[in-house]
């Protein structure tokens, strides 16, 4: 599917081109940054702010851009129709180094990983060469999450900001300090780090201020030198002589023989970036609280700005800059028209219009200086000419010809005045097969009751797709097996302006569906469509068996869009519900638990205030319980085990259950009974105790509990059953 290459070379070059630039200005002002930091650390000491309780993603939406028009993809977050946001994508090294050609549009899960291949064009020490290569190709220190202006960005944890400013390079960028957050590279211990993000449109937050997770802290735009809105969202180890730091400067750069951006791609200084920088999306993702409340304190109207004064870039080295000389434009809109299709060795004309405030045509617009045209895949195809002034525009419509040369897919941009026109995709093809039947494509499972994407595609004779449909009749879909709706089970030519057309198909029943096109007398039935629990999750999965044994007990649940979310970390309370549920245990009402950071009325009052009451779990010392936190390994086998009245405790242990488990812990007595039981999930010699529980982690562990009860406490293997 060339279509991919030549949209994400259309979309994103662009702006890595000016990304680069702004990163190579920063590099100079290393020394002042460092000076700056120290000094902001002396003055301050050490800042103080909740104790660490889970992440949240930086960027919570992100456009389905796989479904986006021309028209929606240039507008900003508060501008997009809420219908084509959606969950921002998993980052997966495995996503971003798929063979784009191997996509097809309209399929689900493929959509899943092309959304996710925009989104993340640059990845954690990836390269500026968009080759899919993935992880470990480069040393950007940061992954770079590309979303409409004005999306809001969250921190990611509690913390203390750091910095608040603007730079000619960065932009509006925040740094947020984190104290005693888990240690990627040393699971079970703690450490410091510093998140970063910018390119900001606006920040709303001061130095010094105190934040939480889920705080909007600010909106993603283009400042600095970028010249596309996106974020750059970085993770710098306490120990980061700076922050946001770099893993090489232009003297290292030189002295290995390349320039700044080839530095980047041949990765230049990645021993320094894996010892200052951490995968951010990794740490995030691996404690993601999914009962995280968001919250945007927002002042209406208005931008906090920070109280320090911007950072002053150094000199030393020239960047040539880009002319931001304003351009006059008395028009508001511009339209490119183009064909669908063209075959190589055709000329087509392109038009050009100029658009009035209603989207109408402007027959009097005109702007200064020159309008710039460019093609998205010069190998496919060529315009005849790579820019326009006024005089060229008649009545407010200007034509140019575009030459095709060889297959593929091309995009036609127009920049004036800081805006970017596209047009739609045009296909260069070798030929049109005519249509003979059509075909229906589906991941192949469905959740119940959740939207699943179907595709229709015209075929040729030989079952390839083909643009080639221009009959009059209407497609009828039905069921052949299986009971639901679609979004529309009528289709006509115009449905299909390209062969294609996606519908959406919910299921009302978990029996497995067969879909049914109709068309005149030609009819064909869909492979078997499959239902499954949730999206995220299947039966091939480890631990599938348990979270389905809890769902058919109605003790887990997953969430409104048919996922699992199985990573996300287990809170507190949430802990006790899935316990209590779990264990079928009776919940008393009319008792209330007294801790400071809690209150009658709340979804899980019964269940605290009835765990308090038996002793399953107590307060800290401060008289807080903290609810939201997550719950970690030996908390939550703590208040499994106190909670089942026939389990047997020892509480002498004579040597280490695992290697860091000391023997003489207050929660060595809970390890030791969970190994002996084979309990809970673990691999080598580590229990990591201080880890946050996962869904799916939880879902496994009162699974085992419920089998080992049930088989007279024998040890738990894999062939007992419930």
């Amino acid at each position: 599917m060339k279509k991919l290459k030549s949209y994400l070379q259309n979309t994103n070059v662009r702006e890595w081109i000016s990304l680069m630039a702004l990163l190579a200005v920063s590099v100079f002002s290393i020394n002042f940054r460092y000076e700056t930091h120290v000094l902001f650390t002396s003055l301050t000491g050490v800042e103080e702010h909740d104790p660490f309780d889970g992440t949240v993603m930086p960027i919570q939406e992100a456009p389905d851009w796989s479904s986006l028009t021309t028209a929606e993809y240039k507008m900003s977050y508060q501008e997009l129709p809420k219908s084509k946001l959606q969950t921002v994508s998993e980052y997966r090294d495995d996503y971003l180094t798929y063979d784009s050609s191997k996509l097809v549009w309209g399929k689900a899960s493929d959509n899943v990983i092309r959304n996710a291949i925009i989104t993340y064009p640059v990845p954690y020490s990836g390269n500026y060469e968009l080759d899919a290569c993935g992880e470990g190709c480069g040393s950007h220190p940061a992954v770079d999450i590309k979303v409409p202006k004005g999306t809001p960005v969250y921190d990611i944890a509690n913390g203390v900001v750091s910095k608040a400013g603007t730079s000619s390079s960065f932009g509006k960028y925040i740094v947020i300090k984190h104290n005693g957050v888990p240690d990627p590279n040393n699971p079970g211990q703690t450490t410091t780090l510093y998140s970063s993000y910018s390119h900001l449109s606006e920040f709303f937050v001061t130095e010094g201020q105190e934040v939480s997770k889920g705080e909007v802290i600010g909106q993603v735009g283009d400042t600095g030198t970028a010249t596309t809105h996106h974020l750059h969202f970085q993770l710098d180890s306490g120990d980061a002589p700076w922050h946001p730091y770099w893993p090489f400067t232009t003297a290292e750069a030189s002295a290995a023989g390349y320039d700044f951006w080839d530095a980047v791609n041949h990765g230049v200084g990645k021993d320094n970036l894996y010892r200052y920088t951490r995968n951010p999306m990794d740490f995030v993702q691996n404690h993601l609280d999914g009962n995280a409340v968001l919250t945007n304190n927002v002042p209406l109207s208005s931008t906090v700005e920070s109280t320090t004064t911007p950072v002053v870039e150094e000199t030393e080295t020239t960047v040539e800059e880009v002319d931001s000389a304003v351009v006059s434009v008395n028009f508001s809109g511009l339209k490119i028209a183009t064909p669908a299709f063209i075959m190589p060795g055709q000329n087509e004309t392109i038009t050009l219009s100029l658009l009035d405030e209603n989207g109408d045509l402007k027959k009097d617009a005109s702007f200064e200086g020159s309008m710039s045209i460019s093609i998205s895949d010069t190998s496919s195809a060529k315009l005849n000419r790579d820019s326009l002034s006024s005089a060229d525009f008649s009545n407010g419509v200007a034509e140019l010809s575009l030459y095709a040369d060889h297959e593929g897919a091309v995009t036609v941009t127009a920049e004036i005045a800081g805006r970017e026109y596209y047009s739609s995709d045009v296909y260069v093809i070798a030929g049109i097969e005519p249509f003979a039947k059509f075909g229906v494509a589906h991941d192949g499972y469905f959740v119940p009751n959740k939207a699943e994407t179907i595709q229709i595609q015209a075929l040729d004779l030989e079952g390839n797709p083909t643009p080639g449909f221009y009959g009059d009749g209407t497609l009828e879909l039905s069921l052949v097996q299986g009971s639901g709706s679609f979004s529309k089970d009528t289709l006509t030519k115009k449905d299909l302006p390209t062969g294609l057309a996606v519908v959406e198909f919910t299921a009302t029943s978990d029996d497995n569906v067969i879909i049914q096109v109709t068309y005149g007398t030609k009819v064909i039935e869909s492979s078997t469509l499959e239902s499954r629990l949730f999206n995220d999750i299947s039966e091939v999965d480890e631990f599938y068996g348990a979270v389905s044994y809890l769902v058919e007990k109605g003790t887990v649940q997953g969430y409104p869009d048919g996922t699992f979310k199985p990573s996300n970390t287990v809170s507190r309370v949430e802990s006790l519900k899935f316990i209590f549920s779990g264990l079928d245990k009776n919940i008393s009402t009319g008792l209330s638990a007294r801790f400071s950071d809690t209150s009658s009325g709340q979804w899980y009052s019964d269940y605290l205030a009835t765990a308090s009451s038996l002793g399953v779990v107590q307060g800290y010392s401060d008289g807080s319980f903290k609810p939201t936190q997550g719950v970690n390994r030996v908390e939550f086998l703590k208040m499994i085990f106190s909670t089942v009245n026939d389990v047997e405790i020892d509480p002498i242990v004579e040597s280490d259950p695992y290697s860091d488990v000391n023997n003489l812990a207050w929660y060595a007595p809970y390890v030791q009974y969970a190994k002996e039981k084979n309990l809970f999930p673990v691999s080598g010699n580590n229990f990591y105790p201080g880890d946050p529980m996962s869904r799916l982690e939880v879902a496994e562990v009162i699974y085992r509990m419920i089998t080992v009860n049930r088989n007279g406490g024998q040890p738990y293997t894999s062939l007992m059953r419930p």
